[in-house]
């Protein structure tokens, strides 16, 4: 055994091998941890993207019907590719409106489609005062549509790195055709 270490040390034939069996570990993990982290920035980008083109295509509207929305919705999956939306996500969207002598808003409606995965509205239930974030101004008579994407990441491989989380990503816009109050029907 030691002749054999002896003769290990003398020669450099197996060098190269024995330093590239130790680095292979960490090569695949720097290797894999960037695949991860583009990976969730990307679909992270995308719930922000997706965010924004819901509300403002719904603001864009002059009346606001479950057909119309539906056909929004159908839009998710073509604004998530190459990610799967329709198992792992969904957008809420909902209207809050503050009326003349009102000391605070209230939540007119929710509709929720898009995806699967089962969420809650963070702004809170039909009818009762928003929970909205620090230094929001809403003035008497104004109107704002809120889109939620809700959207359930998991890692390629392992949970280790990354685990299993939930995007979430909020978008704001007022309604430019008129009051957008009234639930779809």
């Amino acid at each position: 055994m030691i002749k054999m270490l002896r003769w290990m040390l003398q020669h450099e034939r197996g060098v190269a091998v024995a330093e590239f069996a130790i680095m292979l570990p960490v090569l695949m993990t720097t290797f894999y941890g960037c695949i991860e982290a583009t990976r969730f920035i990307l679909v992270t980008q995308k719930t922000e993207k997706l965010a924004h083109t819901v509300a403002n295509v719904t603001a864009q509207s002059t009346t606001v019907t479950k057909a119309s929305l539906d056909q929004l919705m159908q839009a998710t999956n073509d604004i998530m590719d190459p990610f799967d939306f329709t198992s792992t996500g969904t957008v809420i969207i909902t209207s809050l409106y503050r009326a003349p002598g009102a000391a605070a808003g209230a939540v007119n409606w929710h509709y929720q489609g898009g995806g699967n995965l089962t969420a809650t509205s963070g702004f809170g239930a039909v009818g009762a005062s928003p929970t909205l974030p620090t230094n929001f101004t809403f003035d008497e008579r104004e109107n704002v549509l809120a889109a939620e994407v809700f959207y359930q990441y998991s890692p390629l491989i392992s949970s280790q790195f990354f685990g299993t989380t939930t995007i979430y990503r909020r978008a704001y816009y007022k309604p430019r055709f008129g009051l957008l109050t009234t639930a779809p029907a």
